[in-house]
């Protein structure tokens, strides 16, 4: 007794077989990439973070410097404080600034920016101590200036006093 749909029968097993393997695969492949997937994502997303706490010690570490050199910008005109030597050091502050800002960096520009802003900063304290210095000079000259107007005064008085008294003995 042998079925008369054997051929249909192995053709039916053919195409569930096939479509087993191929739901199976799917199935493998979705498996699969649901794994693959998020282990990418997260050494992606583990190098960004990385990336981003560089930049976060970068910013600290730069802005603990930068208010270094403020503070003494802060002090540089104050009475008693050795200019010189504090401009001097500023100086290379800011030049260690500058060298701490590498092309990796991706706000460079802002932090060019930042270094120029008070570099500009010290160059306008030290024209202030030079100006006000002026100051102090142009009030003595001032009085300079007026004592020796009130001398050629007085020397000019004398003069005409001394012309009329030898157009007097002339007479």
């Amino acid at each position: 007794m042998k079925p008369q749909n054997t051929q249909e029968r192995k053709q039916a097993y053919w195409i569930f077989l096939g479509f087993y393997s191929l739901t199976t695969a799917l199935l493998l492949a979705a498996v699969f990439f649901g794994m693959r997937v998020p282990y990418a994502q997260n050494n992606r997303l583990q190098t960004q973070v990385t990336a981003y706490e560089q930049q976060r010690d970068f910013a600290e570490l730069f802005s603990t410097k930068t208010n270094e050199v403020k503070s003494m910008l802060d002090t540089i005109n104050k009475a008693g404080v050795q200019a010189e030597l504090l401009d001097g050091k500023i100086s290379d502050n800011l030049k260690a600034l500058n060298n701490m800002i590498s092309d990796t960096i991706a706000t460079k520009k802002l932090y060019q920016d930042m270094v120029q802003g008070l570099a500009d900063l010290q160059t306008a304290k030290k024209q202030l101590r030079d100006a006000s210095g002026k100051d102090a000079n142009l009030s003595e000259y001032m009085k300079q200036i007026e004592s020796l107007k009130s001398d050629l005064m007085q020397a000019r008085s004398e003069a005409n006093t001394l012309r009329l008294q030898l157009m007097s003995t002339q007479r």
